[in-house]
């Protein structure tokens, strides 16, 4: 058996942590830039939705990786529209109507469980098999045009990563940050959730450690971002490896189960706790729908969306195989606050 052979899910489980080890130095040794900086390799643990699997992250240059075994004859797409969900998801008592809904009703109709299986198939990929290469995949999403240069403390003002870098956008963030001088617009004052200066930075504040996420910004098209990205020997997912990356061919619609209790009890807080947890390769997928991701072609994965309280439709964009309405054209100007991308190195042959 070849080394590429011993990368598919089928072999890899098998193995011991010590023969993963000596496979994964391979990949790191082959297919990854001397010029990347190779630290914190872990083997871990992950599940989610009763699928379970060992493997490996790894920082490059700071920015964590997972590698993702192969998969020989992965089945992706969906055609099986509402199953097995049950019909009080898309039932529309609480609906809270706007223009992509009444577009939704007005074509699909959306009243019986037919019209929605319609509705769910022609808004997903189409039922396909196809080869799926071993592959380092970026844990977390990062927005288009930027460049990760460390954390800021939005209370304290301590800055943590790349100084020179922050260095030349420092005043411009703090000013959005400073506090107001009197005592009553202080009791009104809130961090912004984001503070973007076109081909200068973009911030995204993580609420519950009251921190940014700061990244210099360069505009691009997806044509020019994939142009980067090989440059640096890094490519962008395509939609099969992407949705085999969510889904890891659980053949779910949704990658963490069938649960889309849309309320405020103990199971609502059971599912946002599910929505948001690492996958069964420990990826990191968006649990709001608040931007697209973007892959190699013209499909857009997740989508922009306004919450209606018709479960089905809220959750849907974040299904495995959605796609969104909109085509990308290839050279968008992509805003880092409607699109995010993730690189990936592609294991598909050794020298």
């Amino acid at each position: 058996m070849n080394v590429l052979e011993s990368l598919e899910w089928t072999n890899w489980k098998n193995y011991s942590s010590k023969t993963k080890r000596d496979l994964f130095s391979q990949v790191l040794l082959y297919f990854v830039s001397p010029l990347r900086r190779v630290s914190n390799i872990t083997l871990s643990q992950f599940e989610l939705a009763g699928v379970k699997c060992e493997t490996f992250e790894v920082d490059l240059d700071d920015e964590t990786f997972v590698f993702l075994p192969g998969k020989k004859g992965a089945i992706l797409g969906w055609d099986s529209g509402t199953q097995p969900l049950p019909a009080f998801y898309w039932d529309k008592k609480n609906l809270i109507t706007n223009p992509r809904v009444e577009d939704y009703i007005k074509n699909y109709g959306l009243n019986t469980t037919q019209e929605w299986d319609t509705f769910v198939n022609e808004s997903t990929s189409s039922l396909r098999q196809v080869d799926i290469a071993p592959m380092l995949v970026q844990k977390y999403p990062i927005p288009t045009g930027c460049r990760f240069i460390g954390h800021l403390n939005a209370v304290t003002g301590e800055f943590i990563g790349t100084v020179e870098a922050y260095s030349i956008v420092e005043k411009d963030i703090l000013s959005y940050l400073e506090a107001p001088q009197t005592f009553e617009a202080t009791l009104n004052f809130e961090f912004p959730s984001e503070i973007f200066q076109e081909n200068q930075f973009y911030t995204v504040l993580n609420p519950e450690k009251e921190r940014y996420t700061i990244y210099t910004h360069q505009v691009c098209s997806q044509e020019e971002l994939i142009k980067e990205l090989n440059s640096q020997v890094y490519d962008l997912l395509s939609e099969d490896q992407w949705e085999y990356a969510v889904g890891a061919t659980t053949r779910r619609l949704f990658r963490w189960g069938n649960e889309l209790v849309e309320d405020h009890s103990f199971w609502q807080n059971q599912t946002h706790r599910l929505v948001s947890k690492p996958n069964m390769f420990g990826l990191s997928f968006a649990g709001n729908n608040r931007r697209y991701e973007i892959t190699c072609g013209n499909q857009l994965k997740q989508d922009k969306w306004t919450n209606c309280r018709v479960p089905l439709l809220d959750y849907l964009p974040l299904s495995t195989y959605y796609r969104a309405r909109k085509i990308l054209s290839k050279q968008e100007r992509l805003s880092p606050k409607d699109y995010l991308y993730r690189k990936a190195i592609i294991i598909d042959q050794l020298s």
